[in-house]
């Protein structure tokens, strides 16, 4: 906080013999005057009066020129004159009358007085000098205090044609240095809506770089109407990438963080109490956000989350590491990428909706509470939809209802679009959806018709990929505010640095973390849901993974994933579960409520055997050397030694992501070239299921031919070779 009205600090006194108060030269002063006055008390009757006088004489005027050279007061000129002279009169007495024992004693109680005058003047002239210059000062700070107003008062009287405005002395320098915030009080019958849309003239008018900018607030509940608060952004705080934060656990019940406003806060939106709607321009960024705001979501303890993307790009980050690599579990619970299995999750989530309303009921009252609180037992329902144009109208009005219906049970929608059209965001979203995000678009009016009662932001914000402006009108920030998201992908930083670096594996790192805090459904939902949540994934898994007819394969998951996979029934069909089948006289069939469930099990300790806990911590304690050695290992010795840490053969999906953890940073095609190497120099040996074992293992039979480059020429996909 800088205040252009300066606080004054008192003069501090000095009872002491600082160097500050006593100068080299009154020391000299003070010391002639005592041995001049000491002398005295010798016989003195051969020393003529005259000399005597002559000498005092002397003594005042050096006094007196020394004290006028430093600038001294009229007043200490004369003190210092004055015991100087009565030191000379009684001097010049003594001398002609000769000394005796009284006169000495008066002589030692003048010189003790002048001495007690001059020191005290001393202190008093410092002080009163102290005081001068904090009383210039003081003025000269008024002055600028004064201009500063005058320029901000004249600069909303040019611009925004206010009459009157007065700039508060006092501002707030931003701690990151890019900015500050100066509070205006305009006249009583105008309030913040006077300044709207004046956002690009006035950074125009301070020549504010493009990046940079100006935006308002209103302040909080108890800030008077007429007071708005001017946030100044000097710098482009939106150029560069800032890498995503540490992975740690959170809650619901605190704000998302997304990403850094000017000042250095974070940038988040109260994701329990409400959903966002987010607009940009194709290649704006939507993606990259929702991929940014997903890891907020999967870092709380105690929220599901939900995807509805037909185009699978929103969620294949989060469920890839545990279907390719079996890393975890699935981050997101209950990605939808087919417009039925959206449809199920709509007809789920009315579902869901109505038990929560009538089992939870008395909770509410025994916790005298209108919404149902957001905890691991009872967690938060976050449904998220990529893209809200392209669901079918069925699932856009069936989110409707959920946005009406589901506020008081912790069971929120969040929206992306390329426009704030009717035609992309229904009526209920853009009525009951309080957060807003504003991403790059090719018309300010898109921007216009997002933030419609506050202005659209300045569109010379969006100069780097990432940039966002974002608000909440039940908990703000309730004007759009410039914000810089998180980047989640290597390809934002510079290859090499230790950010792209960790981006690489950020998602994989994020199963592996996050796979233990991510809670499971409440018995009540869960049970409401029905097979439409138990069977998901055996619906899912052959939409993400399958091709275009749901065929699935081993050749392009985890052998885990695909055994669990194998193990499942068969999951109810689409028609079934949404009442589109009839029996041969054309009535509808019911949906079964019974059936063989087909749930992706926790990792523990306890499902592990002790032969794979040694494994598991061979394979950690190789990585773990692998970085702290003083000598790295390289590459290839890694690689063995943790094929040989699997206790059986491998694939090379299951080491890289080890390898990825340990320091290695090649692509996947690099590391299979690596592995085809190591198999050439009989390291690893190859088996006909495509995967390979350390030379040394006992696990080896049946060992094929080791590929060559004529193999998987792509280097997609794990299949066997023929």
């Amino acid at each position: 906080m800088t205040s252009a009205e300066l606080p004054v600090t008192p003069a501090e006194k000095r009872w002491d013999f600082s160097r500050d108060a006593v100068t080299h030269g009154r020391l000299v002063a003070w010391g002639s005057e005592l041995g001049v006055a000491t002398a005295l008390v010798a016989p003195l009757a051969d020393i003529p009066w005259e000399a005597g006088a002559g000498a005092g004489i002397l003594c005042t005027g050096a006094a007196v020129l020394y004290e006028h050279a430093r600038g001294s007061w009229r007043r200490v000129l004369a003190a210092r004159a004055t015991s100087w002279l009565a030191t000379t009169g009684w001097l010049s007495y003594t001398l002609a009358e000769g000394p005796t024992l009284l006169k000495m004693a008066f002589g030692g109680a003048i010189w003790a007085t002048g001495a007690a005058v001059n020191i005290g003047m001393d202190k008093w002239g410092e002080e009163t000098r102290a005081a001068e210059k904090e009383l210039d000062r003081r003025l000269e700070a008024g002055e600028q205090i004064k201009a500063a107003q005058d320029g901000w008062a004249r600069l909303l009287e040019d611009i925004c044609g206010i009459e009157g405005a007065i700039a508060d002395p006092v501002i707030d320098r931003w701690s990151s240095g890019a900015g500050y915030t100066v509070k205006v009080t305009l006249p009583s019958h105008l309030n913040i809506d006077a300044l709207r849309g004046y956002e690009a003239p006035l950074a125009g008018a301070l020549h504010l770089p493009k990046g940079a900018g100006v935006s308002f607030n209103a302040g909080g509940p108890t800030t008077p109407r007429n007071v708005v608060y001017i946030a100044v952004t000097e710098k482009n705080m939106m150029s560069g990438a800032i890498p995503y934060p540490k992975l740690t656990p959170t809650t619901i019940n605190k704000p998302i963080g997304f990403g850094v406003v000017g000042n250095g806060d974070e940038a988040g939106l109260n994701l329990k109490d409400e959903g966002f709607i987010a607009i940009g321009a194709q290649g704006s960024g939507k993606t990259a956000l929702m991929k940014t705001l997903g890891l907020g979501l999967v870092r709380c303890v105690d929220a599901i989350v939900i995807d509805l993307d037909t185009s699978a790009k929103m969620s294949a980050v989060f469920v890839n590491p545990y279907l390719r690599y079996g890393i975890g579990r699935p981050l997101i619970d209950w990605p939808a990428t087919t417009e039925d299995e959206c449809r199920v999750v709509i007809q789920a989530a009315k579902n869901a909706i109505a038990a929560r309303k009538t089992e939870y009921a008395d909770l509410l009252e025994d916790e005298d509470v209108d919404n149902l609180p957001a905890r691991p037992d009872i967690p938060a329902i976050h449904i998220r939809v990529d893209e809200t144009k392209s669901m079918p109208d069925d699932v856009l009005a069936g989110l409707d209802f959920i946005i009406e219906e589901g506020r008081s049970v912790n069971i929120r929608v969040s929206n992306t679009g390329l426009r704030a059209t009717r035609e992309y965001i229904t009526g209920t979203m853009d009525e009951l959806t309080p957060g807003r995000i504003g991403l790059r678009t090719n018309n300010s009016s898109e921007l216009q018709m997002l933030f419609p009662d506050t202005g659209a932001p300045d569109m010379a914000i969006f100069t780097d990929p990432g940039t966002v402006a974002y608000m909440s009108t039940t908990k703000g920030p309730f004007q759009p505010t410039p914000a810089k998201a998180y980047a989640t992908m290597a390809e934002a930083f510079p290859q090499g640095s230790a950010e792209y670096e960790r981006m690489q594996s950020l998602f994989m790192d994020a199963a592996r973390e996050l796979s233990d805090i991510r809670p499971d459904m409440d018995p009540i939902t869960a049970k409401a849901m029905g097979l439409a949540w138990s069977q998901r994934w055996a619906r899912i898994i052959p939409n993400l993974r399958g091709d275009a007819h749901g065929n699935v394969t081993p050749d392009r998951m985890h052998e885990s994933v695909w055994e669990l996979y194998q193990s499942w029934e068969k999951p109810v069909p689409y028609d079934l579960l949404l009442g589109r089948a009839a029996d041969d006289d054309g009535y509808t069939l019911a949906a079964p409520t019974t059936g063989a469930a087909a749930e992706i099990p926790r990792l523990s300790e306890t499902m592990l055997d002790d032969n794979e806990l040694d494994r598991l911590a061979a394979q950690e304690a190789a990585i773990e050397l692998a970085k702290t050695s003083a000598k790295p290992k390289t590459n290839d010795e890694l690689a063995i030694e943790l094929f040989a840490s699997m206790g059986r053969p491998a694939k090379p999906s299951e080491i890289y992501p080890l390898m990825v953890k340990a320091g290695y940073d090649k692509s996947e095609r690099t590391f299979r070239d690596l592995v085809a190497k190591l198999g050439l120099q009989d390291k690893l040996t190859r088996r006909h299921d495509g995967t390979y074992a350390a030379a040394d293992s006992d696990e080896v039979p049946h060992a094929g031919r080791v590929p060559g480059p004529e193999d998987d020429p792509d280097g997609r996909g794990d299949a066997p070779h023929d």
